[in-house]
């Protein structure tokens, strides 16, 4: 017989991680057009070709990973993973925590209060059902397949299947909370819906603009200071250059 306890909790852990993924292109997405502003736009203009594929490959994934992740019909998605849950609310047994106990322990949420919970989590998604329906007919008829219709009037997705960035962060915010709560519930502990790292879009764009900046500045030039020899392959700093 299958652990059920074991099984849900391998899937939703891969949930998560699909999520995160998808959470961090949408905000890579969004951290490009941020570069378009009037104040920022040289240092974008120095790979504008890239960004401009990468913000449209980047825009297209994100309704890929979101119409599997919020399939009604796959046997892998949130909603599928909400319904086992539900059906095996008694080996999961979730807890939660009690600022009333102690000594910090974790009570215990019964099956019915469990199944309660999930309910109201499920009618959440289904209050954004048209939300989801856009993003899944985005992705019918631009992504994974050609529909003739729209690959010959592209204006026309939008006016058909009308999405702004509101309906998705909206979305998005949603399916982050519901599962920090599982997470919560089913791990006994937080977690943050979100990878933060230093190595994102803005950190290159931002030695770019710091290096265009540098390249402009004639007194650093004045005192021998040459960017040409910094853009070369074969760049290497001489010891004789080190500061003692």
């Amino acid at each position: 017989m299958t652990d059920s306890n074991a099984e849900l909790r391998e899937y939703f852990d891969k949930l998560v991680h699909h999520f995160l993924n998808t959470k961090s292109m949408r905000q890579q997405f969004k951290s490009v057009l941020a570069w378009t502003s009037p104040t920022r736009i040289d240092a974008l203009n120095r790979g504008h070709y890239f960004f401009q594929l990468a913000a449209y490959s980047l825009s297209r994934i994100v309704l890929v990973e979101l119409s599997t992740l919020l399939s009604y019909k796959e046997k892998r998605s949130l909603f599928h993973w909400l319904k086992r849950a539900w059906e095996c609310a008694a080996e999961v047994k979730p807890t939660r925590y009690n600022p009333h106990q102690t000594r910090g322990e974790r009570e215990p949420i019964s099956v019915k209060e469990f199944r309660t919970l999930i309910d109201g989590q499920i009618a959440e998604l289904e209050a954004r059902k048209d939300t989801i329906s856009r993003i899944k007919g985005r992705r019918d008829k631009a992504i994974a397949h050609l529909d003739k219709e729209y690959f010959d009037d592209p204006q026309a997705l939008s006016r058909d299947y009308p999405l702004t960035d509101n309906d998705l962060d909206d979305l998005i915010e949603l399916v982050g909370s519901i599962l920090r709560k599982h997470h919560s519930w089913l791990f006994g502990s937080d977690i943050v819906m979100e990878v933060r790292s230093a190595h994102t879009i803005d950190a290159v764009l931002e030695y770019t603009r710091a290096f265009m900046r540098a390249r402009q500045d004639f007194d650093l030039i004045k005192m021998g200071f040459r960017p040409v020899l910094y853009l070369r392959e074969d760049y290497e700093q001489r010891p004789d250059k080190l500061e003692t």
